[in-house]
């Protein structure tokens, strides 16, 4: 007998990713989103979002199953938190607080849940928990959204907790992926069971589109296209190169940061997922930079068929329960 079918979904900027998982098996699929229905808070044309997912609904094949939606750094705040030991009850009750700093309006407004880390050693005190807080208003809109197109969604978690999914029951302990997305570029180190560093840098795709937009007088969307499909050797263009340099640059100083705050890591490598990937020049101003070797990710989903790197949240969010 088949196991349970579970969707897992990853709305990025430019383009939806959708992880199948049935069994022990995972398809991997991609569709472009038209311009202006993402904005950098989300879903801009709720309505029209609906039309787009329903569609892809069909040209995808996507069968029946429990839907899981991860949310982007912009929707959601996920951090570690230490809080001393008491009961469920309470932690529901306190856990808000935490998030104060960080959320706007009234904590009321927000929804917040956890999972438990294990204890890192004896001399942790009280309970380590990863923790997220999200607008309740946002959560609302997805879920009636996934609804008004026949989806289930069942759990809705941010991209640390997509990742730690992703890893969990592997022998390595420490993981450090480099998502090279179109407007940003993030990097997160995870550690067993919790996230140990993150950090956001104000570099991505869209900035190289724009450098060969700039050299040869064309439109950012016009100048996308040059690049992916390398359309009269732009890939070589020198101002394109100076901007992987940049990106390499900036993951440099994140990594040499993370690897000087613990002085115990052992990094065996990076993890390069998102669309940014599909770039040689750019994979290859990372490893020249950065100096650790580029570890692939397909062999954190052994036998997917489809684009891991693109779909690596996607996959992290159709592992795992329904809490």
């Amino acid at each position: 007998m088949m196991g349970k079918t579970r969707l897992g979904f990853d709305i990025g900027s430019s383009s939806m990713k959708v992880a199948v998982r049935q069994g022990g098996s995972v398809r991997l699929e991609e569709a472009a989103l038209p311009e202006n229905l993402v904005d950098s808070g989300g879903i801009a044309l709720p309505h029209a979002f609906a039309q787009f997912l329903r569609q892809a609904k069909k040209d995808l094949r996507l069968p029946r199953g429990e839907a899981a939606l991860v949310l982007p750094p912009s929707q959601v705040i996920c951090r570690m938190v230490t809080m001393p030991r008491m009961t469920t009850e309470q932690l529901l009750m306190n856990l808000p607080y935490e998030f104060t700093d960080f959320i706007q309006g009234v904590a009321d407004q927000y929804y917040c849940d956890y999972a438990v880390c294990e204890p890192a050693g004896d001399g942790e005190e009280g309970v380590t928990m990863m923790a997220a807080a999200a607008a309740k208003q946002t959560l609302a809109e997805y879920a009636r959204i996934f609804s008004q197109v026949g989806l289930r969604l069942r759990t809705v978690l941010p991209q640390e907790m997509a990742l730690i999914r992703l890893v969990q029951g592997r022998s390595e302990e420490e993981f450090c992926f480099v998502d090279l997305g179109h407007q940003n570029t993030r990097i997160t180190v995870v550690w067993r069971d919790r996230v140990q560093a993150t950090r956001q840098i104000a570099l991505g795709g869209r900035n190289l589109d724009l450098a060969v937009g700039d050299e040869l007088g064309v439109d950012a969307f016009l100048s996308n296209t040059y690049k992916t499909t390398n359309f009269q050797n732009v890939q070589t263009l020198p101002v394109l190169a100076e901007v992987c340099e940049r990106i390499a640059v900036e993951i440099l100083k994140v990594v040499n940061f993370y690897q000087f705050t613990y002085r115990s890591s052992n990094l065996e490598g990076v993890y390069l997922v998102g669309g940014g990937t599909a770039l040689p020049v750019l994979r290859q101003a990372i490893e020249s930079t950065v100096g650790l070797p580029l570890l692939d990710p397909e062999t954190l989903l052994p036998g997917a068929a489809g684009d891991v790197p693109a779909g690596i949240f996607a996959a992290g969010a159709a592992m795992g329960g329904t809490r």
